[in-house]
């Protein structure tokens, strides 16, 4: 917001070759082309003390400026009434400014209100209309923060990159959940959502210097589906949380079966994982070692030889390895079939974990 400040204050002089500084209070200066430096202590008390409109003392004049609930002066540097008229218009575009901020403000906190479902549709959308948001494709994207946003002027920052259309919305959710809705056009790709959402990461990570992973959902193409939005943005993050090690950006659309693997009850857990490996659970016993191996081995679709190369081994060195792994876990991940058992009784075994 001060970058923004700054640059309407720098126009405002540059238009009318006054010098301008805004205060909060006697003692908080928030921005200006004049600096805190030039105006004394007791020239400052003698403006917010004066029950004028418009005050005025030696060589400085002050007009109103309201910022949510606070009561700012915009001090211009000049002797009215040369400075009178350029003053009332600097302070008129200010406010135009904090006005603008304040109804993105409401607009943001109806949307964390929005996306917990418990708006009833008739509320919804008489609220919705009060803000000019209308039905429109919309991505939800769910930022998991590293670390805590306690800067007030970083989600302003963030607002300013990233919601810039009226009819984005974006708010922070916890100290460590940013949810970003993005409206589009019609027919919105999800190649062009990921692009989004991978600037908008670079974006918080140069900015801020905060690592993040992000989830996002499919499109939706009213207000009214956007409880939905959150929770498949939600699910994203945590199903790939638990079977693709901490990916940094996951679509929904994406998730496959590891989708349908987390709605699997507890019992038919235990009843899956007990047929493929009997009554000893194989992920102790499998070392970091053969984890690599195992790994490599999906990666290049069950070549031996490349896996081999990968690894630095001689090729009977690798089939020895798979055929000690065969008999630890009694299964075969040479052959199709059991290949695909066995990764699909991990990614059950890690969802059983989690329960």
């Amino acid at each position: 917001m001060h970058k923004k400040l700054q640059q309407i204050l720098k126009e405002l002089t540059n238009i009318s070759d006054i010098r301008f500084a805004l205060y909060e209070s006697p003692e908080e200066y928030v921005e200006g082309t004049m600096t805190a430096d030039d105006l004394s202590a007791e020239q400052l008390e003698a403006l917010f003390a004066s029950g004028e409109k418009e005050p005025v003392t030696a060589g400085l004049m002050a007009f109103p400026v309201r910022a949510a609930d606070e009561r700012l002066l915009l001090i211009a540097e000049g002797n009215a009434p040369a400075v009178l008229v350029p003053g009332r218009m600097a302070a008129s575009e200010l406010q135009l400014f904090f006005d603008a901020i304040k109804k993105d403000t409401d607009k943001n906190a109806f949307a964390a209100v929005l996306v917990s479902g418990e708006v009833p549709v008739s509320d919804l959308y008489k609220q919705a209309g009060r803000l000019k948001l209308k039905d429109v494709p919309r991505v939800l994207y769910l930022f998991e923060l590293a670390q805590p946003l306690e800067d007030t002027n970083a989600l302003r920052m963030l607002m300013s990159l990233f919601a810039d259309g009226r009819q984005d919305l974006l708010f922070l959710e916890d100290e460590k959940h940013l949810v970003l809705i993005k409206a589009y056009e019609k027919g919105v790709t999800e190649e062009r959502a990921k692009e989004d959402v991978l600037l908008a990461m670079d974006t918080i990570v140069s900015e801020l210097m905060i690592k993040t992973r992000v989830g996002y959902s499919t499109p939706k193409e009213t207000l009214a589906e956007l409880a939905d939005a959150k929770r498949e943005a939600a699910l994203a993050l945590r199903i790939s949380g638990i079977f693709q090690e901490q990916r940094e950006v996951v679509a929904y659309s994406r998730l496959g079966i590891a989708r349908l693997i987390y709605e699997l009850p507890r019992d038919l857990c235990e009843m899956f994982l007990q047929e493929v490996f009997g009554d000893k659970l194989p992920d102790q016993d499998i070392d970091e070692e053969m984890q690599v191996t195992i790994r490599l081995f999906f990666e290049n679709n069950l070549n031996i030889s490349e896996t081999a190369r990968q690894l630095y081994l001689h090729r009977n060195t690798l089939v020895y390895r798979l055929e000690r792994f065969e008999k630890l876990v009694g299964l075969d991940i040479r052959r199709f079939d059991d290949a695909m058992t066995f990764q699909i009784a991990m990614m059950v075994l890690a969802h059983y974990r989690q329960m």
